[in-house]
């Protein structure tokens, strides 16, 4: 072997190394966004992002954190393992699939592909549209009224996941373990922050 041949060899097989895995890294960016941080337990991975981006619109970061920030889709997802039946996982579960094709039909794209802007249009047609849950979420019997109310159950527990997050309650919201004498009647401007409950 010559030292012409050697480097044929040589470069051809680079040429295949790189080119298998090249191949592979443009194979995983032609999927559906960014993989998940968390795995699901419920939902499927599609389902699941579908969820973070509406929890994200419902409660977006601002001054304070997002629902994203406090791992408030990761929390729907493991109440609906471990608190609810599996009628209403499934319900609940088609009520996302249902609810990134009405924002197809609205919006002419998947829930996941619209702009903050447009998401905002569909949780306003969603708002609109939902009626509140008869009484607290817990005490609802699912299984009566004519539609699984999708919408209202994933904004509540949004706002339950949320607030009962050890972040908000320590830094956002006023904590204090241990509270000082009762004191019937103070001014407001005294008070100062929300108190958590």
């Amino acid at each position: 072997m010559n030292r012409r041949e050697a480097l044929k060899g040589t470069t051809l097989i680079m040429g295949y190394a790189m080119t298998g895995t090249s191949i592979a890294a443009f194979m995983q960016s032609c999927g559906s966004g960014a993989k998940l941080p968390w795995t699901p337990l419920v939902l499927s991975e599609n389902q699941a992002k579908i969820l973070s981006a509406a929890v994200d619109r419902i409660l977006p970061a601002t001054a304070t954190p997002g629902a994203l920030d406090v791992g408030t889709d990761q929390f729907i997802d493991k109440i609906l393992h471990s608190a609810f039946p599996e009628n209403i996982q499934k319900s609940f579960a088609s009520g996302l699939d249902t609810f990134n094709a009405e924002a197809k039909s609205l919006q002419g794209k998947d829930f996941l592909k619209l702009d903050n802007a447009q998401k905002d249009k569909v949780i306003r047609h969603f708002e609109e549209k939902s009626g509140p849950l008869p009484g607290a979420l817990w005490a609802y019997s699912f299984g009566q009224g004519p539609e699984f109310p999708f919408y209202r159950m994933m904004k509540e527990l949004t706002l339950l996941g949320y607030f009962h997050s050890a972040k908000i309650g320590t830094e956002v919201l006023a904590y204090d373990p241990i509270p000082g004498s009762y004191q019937g009647c103070i001014d407001y401007g005294d008070v100062g922050k929300v108190w958590t409950e």
